[in-house]
């Protein structure tokens, strides 16, 4: 006989998600992800000026605001037909070189890994580092947040690697910090930047700001290569069995990030593609033409899948379903696909569109596919893989002195920019006229990857990668949160329901903790 199995809420994730399954003998047979916010930031762009919406859609994400950025602005510049100076290209690529450098580490040592890593170990600390030693007095008097309450079961590591890892955990709070730095140098603060503009980026390049720039770049990469990525190969072995846990839909999107002079995405750092039914040696074109979005069982008002650049954002909650076998609604979140597939999206995804050796040396080294050990895998070997690179960008500069942003003339037009946040493929889709907006739409990261069923009952990734999954204890289903997090979810921090017709916030909920 099944049962239902609810996690509510997921933490040491961004934002508010509830996840369901239908277990049977242990195993999971079916599983539901529920989006338990609405964020209405589409509605909120109609009829403000079109370059308002590079500062407004960063507001949907304090954690990775600077693709929000990106992407508006590639939107309005397509709209209206800008090109943008080379200095702004280089900056554009090294201020979101640091925000995935700061989100990747994040992710790990402060989302991730404590489902891996028990840092009550060091109370067995017999050193002398000072920080080290005023955790274990903090452990052995009791108080061990933020590390518990949890679920500690199923910790593998031996003591040493535990206390390691939990060393470099307060280290990467130091580099955090250096991120929001080295991203105020070129965004004038962080979050929600204000130096990323249509047209361009508004700092000045002069020998300072470069000299600056390969100071935060050379600390991170000296972090990443010493400390993150020797971290995540140290513990990968005592959980080989997530090398085959997890595993999503086989189809990957990449929007592809970090262009070269050319402006080819296809030819970027991070290239362009998909793949698609497992076949992750045949990277195909994308066409944006082919992304839709369902609504079936999302709290929209119901409607034909639609391309997003012809979306609407009618919202129609109709209750939280007391059984989620019955059907009905379940998820703030659309459920987005590509030429009718669900689509992983994220380090992992971009890492095999780029057929990167490094990663696919290690999954044939370490016998893993597509799975929970491959995205965290994916995420260190692409956070290293930038690090290299912005070094290389930032030597690219000129140091002209001049504001490097093109001038034009707001108008009306259509227009969508692709990017990539930390966390996936993002796509904004614009329309104005006379300057206003008059439609914008969003698809986010984990609008693909958290997505609900759509009309065809098609699952979305993480449904999918839980489906089939062996749970050791149904009272305790870490291999269900392990699965969602190596994801890295993040979905928007506040629910805002817009009146259309009297323009005004016309329902606020508050929702879980």
């Amino acid at each position: 006989m099944s049962q239902i199995i609810t996690v509510d809420p997921v933490n040491r994730i961004e934002g508010h998600l509830k996840i369901q399954v239908e277990v049977e003998n242990n195993k999971v047979v079916n599983a539901w992800t529920m989006g338990t916010l609405y964020r209405g930031l589409e509605q909120i762009l109609r009829g403000r000026k079109a370059e308002d919406a590079v500062l407004i859609s960063q507001r949907a994400c304090g954690v990775c605001p600077i693709p929000y950025a990106t992407a508006g602005s590639k939107a309005i510049e397509m709209a209206y037909g800008i090109d943008i100076p080379e200095n702004a290209r280089i900056l554009r690529n090294i201020i979101n070189g640091f925000q995935f450098l700061g989100s990747h580490i994040l992710h790990f040592y402060h989302l991730v890994a404590l489902d891996y890593v028990d840092p009550t170990a060091v109370a067995q600390y017999t050193g002398n580092d000072p920080e080290l030693l005023d955790l274990k007095s903090l452990i052995q008097s009791g108080d061990t947040a933020p590390f518990t309450p949890r679920w500690d079961h199923d910790f593998r590591l031996p003591t040493d690697i535990n206390i390691v890892a939990t060393k470099h955990y307060i280290e990467a709070v130091r580099m955090y910090q250096r991120v929001g730095e080295a991203i105020a140098l070129l965004g004038g603060k962080f979050p929600h930047v204000v130096g990323i503009v249509a047209g361009g980026m508004t700092p000045k390049v002069t020998p300072t700001l470069v000299t600056e720039l390969i100071g935060y770049a050379k600390e991170l990469k000296d972090f990443i290569d010493t400390k993150y990525v020797p971290d995540v190969l140290a513990v990968a072995p005592y959980y080989i069995d997530y090398g085959n846990i997890g595993v999503g839909p086989g189809n990957f999107l990449a929007y592809g990030a970090f262009e070269g002079a050319d402006r080819d995405p296809y030819n970027g750092l991070l290239p362009r593609g998909v793949i698609m039914d497992g076949d992750i040696n045949n990277v195909q074109e994308f066409d944006q033409s082919r992304i839709v979005e369902h609504v079936a069982y999302s709290y929209y008002q119901d409607g034909n899948p639609r391309h997003p650049g012809d979306g609407v954002t009618e919202p129609k909650f109709t209750g939280v379903p007391s059984d989620p076998r019955r059907g009905e609604k379940y998820s703030w979140l659309k459920a987005p696909r590509y030429n009718t597939k669900a689509m992983e999206v994220g380090p992992l995804a971009r890492m095999l569109v780029r057929q990167d050796p490094n990663l696919l040396d290690l999954a044939a080294k370490l016998k893993i596919g597509p799975s929970v050990l491959a995205r965290i895998a994916a995420r260190a070997l692409e956070a290293q893989l930038i690090a290299n690179n912005i070094l290389n960008w930032i030597t690219e500069l000129k140091p002209d002195g001049k504001v490097p942003c093109a001038q034009y003339k707001p108008g009306s037009g259509r227009g969508y920019g692709l990017d990539e946040a930390p966390r996936g493929a993002i796509g904004h889709w614009l329309e104005a006229e006379g300057g206003r907006i008059t439609n914008y739409q969003m698809i986010i990261p984990t609008g693909w990857n958290a997505s609900p069923r759509d009309i065809t009952g098609q699952p979305g990734p993480y449904e999918i990668a839980m489906i089939g999954t062996e749970i050791k204890d149904l009272s305790r289903p870490i291999e269900l949160t392990r699965i969602i997090r190596s994801y890295d979810p993040c979905i928007a921090c506040a629910v805002h329901v817009v009146d259309l017709e009297k323009e005004r916030i016309a329902a606020k909920f508050t929702i879980g903790c």
